[in-house]
């Protein structure tokens, strides 16, 4: 018998052992791109979180940086009230004394009332 006619024969079992070995590398290989997937997955994890470790640090920092500013900012606040609160009491104080007198004359006025002056004084 000729190795075609064996062959031949046994076609099916052959074609199933040929698929079967197709199969089972296809299987191997897909595991091996699986691998492969799975550790740059990973990868690509640890970058974002060193990424968002990074901005979380930065976006700490600005906060600080922005609450150092506030507390700058109440400080001086605080400061110019004190003043206005002691010029407000200091003039309120001097308003309290009367300087002027609801007596107003203008120049005419003025000359009358020096008018009188000498002719009462002599």
């Amino acid at each position: 018998m000729p190795i075609l006619q064996i062959l031949w024969k046994f076609k099916t079992w052959i074609a199933i052992a040929v698929f079967f070995i197709l199969w089972v590398s296809q299987i191997a290989y897909t595991n091996h791109l699986s691998g492969k997937l799975k550790a740059a997955d990973a990868k690509c994890k640890a970058t974002i979180q060193a990424m968002e470790q990074k901005q979380l640090k930065a976006l700490a920092a600005k906060q600080n940086q922005i609450n150092q500013v506030s507390a700058d900012y109440e400080q001086v606040k605080s400061e110019q009230r004190v003043k206005v609160e002691t010029v407000t009491r200091e003039v309120q104080k001097i308003i309290e004394r009367p300087v002027y007198l609801n007596h107003c004359f203008d120049d005419d006025g003025v000359q009358q009332l020096n008018s009188l002056i000498t002719s009462d004084s002599s």
